[in-house]
């Protein structure tokens, strides 16, 4: 059967191929050759992107890619050869789109890189940082975190741009010192927004959102901060990113704001952020527990449903179901014959 490709004309197998989310294509992938070649063609992945994404966000991700790899070129070392740059330059020309792909749906945010921090580096008179410093740290994948020193009005937030539809869990990479200070009745926000683009690029905010709330116990950050190192916090709510679509000759899609807040007059201090990101739900993936649980299950079950769960347009409440069991990112390097253990490991050494 995997034959009757090679008897379709080329722009068929691309528009066939563009309607495939990426895990299929890495099963595809697996068959033979010739269907290997078509997923590794980067042509297939710049259709996938412009088919997926607003061209505002393809174009926005271009840059950062850019600015990304010409920071990594400068930290090389001086020694390199001349020959071994240019295969570097072949190889990167040849991968563009799909490694901006893999860059688009990969839906994470290093918060002292997005810095949607209030008061963060802020200085007082004398030149002293204080409320919200960014530190470096060789345990992120950016290279730094945020510290919070002090504060009084405790607001950090981030935005996903044009995430992919799914059902996703919500998960925050902290650590807590363990002499902090009041984290009672910090509030854990996602907001779903619909957005709208049209032919000429004007982007709009449509009124539809879903918006998810949950407030952890106290005890929740003392747990965390016996562990004494970084934890991924997952959110006991699960997101429904709904399906794409065109309405009036606009294309909608959706972003998601995050946020962490807690606008009391009463001093909070000693917590640590590296990054939020959304990770396709999986039954399957156990998290670690932070909350109190006297009889583990039972308990858990109850903290769910102690959340708060806000959907301002029903239409497309338990409307969306996805089976994907990572981000789409992963597929996109696994379509290259390229090894993983999870979502979080990556190789390029193909």
């Amino acid at each position: 059967m995997a034959n009757i490709f090679s008897e379709i004309p080329y722009e068929i197998v691309v528009k066939i191929l563009i309607l495939l989310p990426a895990k299929d294509l890495c099963s595809i992938s697996l068959v033979n050759k010739n269907l290997l070649s078509f997923t590794q063609d980067d042509y297939v992945w710049q259709s996938i992107c412009i088919s997926r994404f607003p061209a505002n966000r393809i174009s926005e991700e271009q840059k950062n890619m850019i600015a990304d790899e010409a920071t990594s070129k400068i930290q090389e070392t001086s020694n390199s050869e001349s020959k071994n740059d240019e295969q570097q330059v072949t190889v990167s020309e040849h991968s563009e789109w799909k490694r901006l792909y893999k860059r688009l749906s990969k839906h994470i945010n290093f918060i002292a890189k997005e810095r949607g921090v209030v008061w963060l580096d802020c200085q007082d008179g004398g030149g002293i940082r204080h409320h919200w410093q960014t530190l470096i740290n060789s345990q992120s994948e950016f290279g730094k975190v945020v510290y919070l020193k002090y504060v009084w009005w405790f607001d950090v937030s981030s935005t996903l741009k044009s995430v992919l539809p799914g059902t996703y869990d919500v998960v925050w990479r902290l650590k807590i010192d363990r002499d902090q200070l009041n984290f009672q009745n910090l509030n854990f926000r996602t907001t779903v927004i619909e957005k709208a683009k049209d032919e000429i690029d004007t982007e709009t905010n449509l009124h539809n959102e879903q918006e998810y709330t949950h407030i952890p116990q106290s005890t929740t950050y003392d747990n965390i901060a016996h562990k004494r190192d970084w934890v991924e916090y997952c959110l006991p709510y699960k997101i429904v990113v709904p399906e794409r679509k065109v309405v009036d000759d606009k294309l909608v899609y959706y972003d998601v704001h995050l946020k962490i807040y807690n606008h009391q007059g009463y001093l909070k201090s000693g917590l640590w952020i590296d990054y939020v990101r959304l990770r396709e739900h999986d039954e399957n993936r156990v998290y670690e527990q932070f909350e109190d649980n006297n009889n583990n299950h039972e308990q858990f079950e109850d903290n769910i449903n102690n959340y708060d769960y806000i959907v301002y347009d029903d239409e497309y409440e338990d409307e969306y179901e996805d089976d994907d069991d990572d981000d789409d990112s992963i597929y996109a390097d696994y379509a290259d014959n390229v090894a993983y253990h999870d979502d979080d490991v990556y190789s390029d050494d193909v």
